[in-house]
Parts: C-alpha cells; structure tokens; sequence
C-alpha cells in the first residue's frame, strides 16, 4: 500500500496539465514499458525527467524492504532533487500496467528551467517537497553504522547532510546496529557505509565516499570565468547571479554547501522568510537555484594555494588537493570564519564526543532527553539554545554568557530565551574544564573576570552534569593559506575595495579596485571573510550579489 502522506500531498505530486505536455512532448523521447518491468533502480545516474503519458510509475524504496512508496499516474513525473545534482537516484521505479513515458534528458532539463518559467516552478517546488516528504517515510538512503558520539562518524553524518545525501544512521551500540555490523561481516572499522550498490565503506576519506555514492564531480579543465572558494550564503548567491548572466562558474568547498549557516537550526531575520528557515533549507535551495542556472558544485576539495595572474589578461592558477588546477579569470574568497575552539581543560579529546561546533539535527539527535550546555551569547547560540529547547522539552538547556545576555543577541531571541522554561540562563560564567571517560559527562564553571590575570587559576565555582556542549564563542578568519601580497586588517580579515587601495599594496595606476577587489586584481572577497562585513546572512547575501557586479567588470577587462 502506498504511503498517504505521499499520495495526499498535490504540492509534491503535482499532475501536469495537456498545454504542459505539450511543451514537453517535442523534447522528449517516448519510451514504454511493460507491467512490472523495471523502469529505473536505486543507483542510476542522470535518468533526466521521466513523465507519464499513460499507466504509472509505482515507487519502491529498496532501503526500507522495496516499501511501495507512491504510484505516479497519467500527467505526473519521477524524481526529486537528484533530477539537477546529477546523483544516484534513492528509489527504484517499476511500471504499474502498460506504461509509456515521456523521457527529457538530464542536458535538456536545464533548458526547460530557464526557457518555461511556469514549468520551472512547478518542478521545483515538487522536488525539494518530495526529497522533504521521503525523508520522514522512516529507513531511507545509504545505511550508516557508527559509535554516535565519535569524530569520525559525526564527520561521515555532517558531510552526508550538508551534501543532500539520505541516510540512515545506527548507533553502533543499539540491537540494529550490531544486527546490521554482523550481516556485514562484523568490519573492524567505523564507519561503516553501506552504498546503493551494496559497496561497504570502512571509515572512509571523504573524497572517497563523494566518489562512491556519487557527490564527487571532477573539476573541468578549460577555462572559468569565475571561481568561487566556499559555499556559504556569499558564495552561493555568488554564484546564483553569476550562472544566472551567462558567466562560467565553479563553487569549491571543502565540506559541502551551507557554510557557516548550514549549522544553524533557525534564520528568522532573513528579509522574504517570516516563518525563518534552516541553514539547511537556505543551502539546499541555493543549490538548486544555482544548478537550475548552470553553474557547477566541487565538493569535497580544498585550494591550496593561488598563484595570482602575472598580468590583467592572464588567468589565476588554483591549485587543488585533488591534484587538479583550475585556470579563472576571476576568484571570489567566500570563505567565511571558523568558529574559536574552546579553550577549556580536556576540550580536545572531547570533540565531537560531547564538544560541539555546530548545532543541526546530527548533532542534536545524539543528546535525546539528556541535558546540555549552549556557549555564547551571539545569535547563533541563542538559535542552537532555542532549537536544542524545543525539539526535546524533557531535556535542560544550560545557557552559559560570560557577560551578560542581549549585548550581542537579536532581541527577538533574547525574550524568547528568558520565557523557555527549560533554558536555564547562566551570566557572568565560564567553562573551566570539562570531565567524562569516554564522552564528556561534566563541565565546571568560573566566574569570567576579563581583567585579571589570575582568572584562570580563579576557584571552581559549580559543576553541571551534562552530556554536551555547543559552543560558539566568536570566530578568526580563515585565510592564512592565501598569497601574502592579499592586504589584511589587524584582525586577518581581507581588506577590499577602499581599504584595500589605502593599505598600499594595491598594485595597478591605471584603475582603482572595485568595491569587493582585494589587493590582487581579479581576486576578491565577500561575506564574512572580508574586513567590515556584518557577520549576518543577509549581509553575505548582499555581498554576493555585488561580488557579480564586480566580476562582470573584470571579465570585460579580459576580454
């Protein structure tokens, strides 16, 4: 029986009328199957668009014992947000009686969202409902079996969430997880992944499991206009605007999309969204915005250094830890910051096993019913302090702010925490030390005192019983991989535009920089990673966009 939730929802399962078949019908081929014939299986690639003329396409997901799924009827189509990343599909399609299809090829896809805009919407909201809908069916995805509270399996379940990628994880301490590690073969090692092809992974390198599960796309060779270094809101919109006017472009991430925003549970300032939205719906709609226009996604892949163009018309050389090097007229820096390590005895040992620096489902999953502690006092503590409260009432939320509360702090978020009853706000504190074997277990606090030296010999003040902490207690930049002649403010953050000419290192007489220019023309910077910027999403947002501006200015210089 298929699933209702599915079957009732006309957003996600939408049926195209005659005019849009129409549309479709010159672009397609007609292909047809026979009753029960397999149409696709979990693990094809680039199926393109599959719509029904007459018969069905009954869904099953093999992930969860071939479970009927849905049955899309005359009018409807197969697929979710796999139809524009180009990755294995998660479902297997099977014809319900005499089917025949209309087939649009991944490469013409493209072409009907940008030249149908009426069409485009309808797709797209379809698709990211549906990828939203299969993932609250239960077992789904690739099975991921591992100790939850350990660094590298949090790592494996970040880089899978942040890339889109449907997954069932499994402690490996409950009864499925040692039923499904004896199935495998009782492996030594953890992680272990199962792929749609039934390939078992071993705790692998990320680069290896974006290989095997499909993520990973090789950089291509010729020539970009612009290259973008990290996938946060700047780099996206970058990109957004850049592939929406016909530029080149390539987004380099050393993780996956989302940046800095992809960790937090809740954005309720960003202007157009009342309700406030993820960091991970505000990733996964960039993406498919930016994939629609046709720009491309690497990820996992770091630069490990640019060598700057030798002359305006030149091109910047990016070196990559894939062994490629990508030739860019452009480079835009969108790097953001890197949140500040808690400074606390025993930290270390405890990352990612009780220490955490960011605050998604991953993260609070592993702490069901169990209390924990939120460091800082910016929005991103008080949005993690927030969600950590109310997708588990039965837990205590520790607030700790070594001031005082609001100094930092939206004041929607302020009044909120100051009603949760089960936030319980600490001011004027610091973690001294961290305790536990195996996972963090307690924490002892100070008093902050910023004025004197013997503060951190200062006595031991209160000791909470918790099993973790999400700290996120300001940032440093991260750019000390980048060429010296790129001027900095005394913080490290890129100097750009005005700054940039005034530090005397800009190096044309013939032109000023543009506004996001760095002092190395062609390359610039914006979001957080730039000196001045309000460390806000919209404010990133703003930067990309402009960054665009700036770039179709260059790319006419070299020309």
């Amino acid at each position: 029986m298929a699933n209702d939730i599915l079957t009732s929802n006309p957003t996600a399962f939408p049926r195209l009328e005659a005019h849009d078949l129409a549309i479709l019908k010159p672009l397609s081929d007609i292909v047809s199957f026979s009753d029960g014939e397999i149409i696709f299986r979990a693990g094809d690639v680039d199926l393109g668009l599959l719509v029904v003329e007459t018969g069905g396409i009954k869904i099953l997901n093999p992930s969860d014992e071939n479970r009927h799924l849905v049955t899309h009827g005359p009018g409807q189509f197969a697929g979710d947000i796999d139809l524009l990343t180009h990755r294995p599909v998660i479902v297997t399609g099977v014809a319900s009686g005499q089917t025949q299809l209309l087939c649009i090829k991944a490469n013409r896809l493209n072409e009907i969202l940008s030249k149908v805009p009426h069409l485009a919407e309808i797709l797209l909201i379809a698709i990211q409902e549906r990828r939203r809908l299969i993932l609250t069916t239960g077992v789904v995805g690739l099975r991921v079996v591992g100790p939850g509270k350990c660094r590298d399996t949090t790592l494996v379940r970040e880089f899978l969430f942040k890339n889109f990628v449907p997954f069932t994880w499994y402690d490996s301490t409950s009864d499925q997880g040692q039923k499904l590690l004896n199935d495998w073969g009782s492996p030594k090692k953890m992680p272990v992944i199962k792929c749609s092809n039934g390939q078992l992974l071993m705790n692998p390198e990320l680069r290896e499991l974006a290989k095997s599960i499909g993520v990973w796309r090789h950089c291509p060779t010729k020539e970009t206009d612009l290259v973008i270094i990290g996938a946060g809101p700047a780099g996206m919109t970058a990109a957004v605007y850049a592939a929406s006017e016909g530029l080149s472009t390539i987004v380099l991430d050393s993780l996956g999309p989302g940046g800095q925003a992809a960790g937090s549970s809740k954005i309720e300032n960003f202007i157009g969204f009342p309700s406030g939205l993820t960091g991970t719906e505000l990733a996964t709609r960039s993406v498919l915005q930016m994939l629609k226009f046709g720009a491309k996604m690497v990820a996992p892949v770091s630069v490990e250094r640019i060598d700057p163009a030798a002359t305006p018309g030149d091109f910047h050389a990016l070196h990559l830890d894939c062994g490629n090097i990508l030739l860019a007229r452009t480079v835009l820096i969108a790097t953001g910051v890197h949140w500040r390590k808690l400074e606390a005895l025993s930290t270390e040992r405890f990352e990612s096993a009780g220490i955490h620096y960011a605050c998604t489902t991953v993260e609070a999953i592993l702490y069901d019913k169990q209390d924990v502690a939120v460091v800082g006092a910016g929005n991103s503590a008080g949005q993690a302090a927030m969600y950590l409260a109310e997708c588990c009432y039965d837990r205590t939320v520790h607030l700790l702010v070594r001031k005082r509360l609001g100094q930092g702090m939206s004041d929607y978020l302020v009044g909120r925490i100051r009603a949760t009853r089960n936030i319980v706000l600490h001011e004027g504190v610091e973690i001294a030390e961290v305790h536990g074997e195996q996972r963090l277990e307690s924490v002892t606090l100070r008093a902050y005192n910023p004025n004197s030296i013997e503060s951190k010999g200062k006595a031991l003040s209160e000791t909470l019983p918790i099993s973790a902490a999400f700290v996120f207690i300001g940032a440093d930049p991260g750019c000390s991989w980048l060429p010296e002649s790129l001027a900095r403010d005394s913080l490290g953050y890129i100097k750009t535009g005005i700054d940039a000419l005034q530090s005397g290192q800009w190096p044309l007489e013939d032109r000023e920089p543009y506004p996001l220019e760095t002092t190395i023309p062609g390359i610039l910077a914006a979001g957080d990673i730039r000196s001045g910027s309000a460390k806000r999403v919209g404010f990133a947002v703003g930067d990309g966009s402009m960054a665009v501006t700036c770039v179709n200015k260059l790319v006419a210089i070299k020309s």
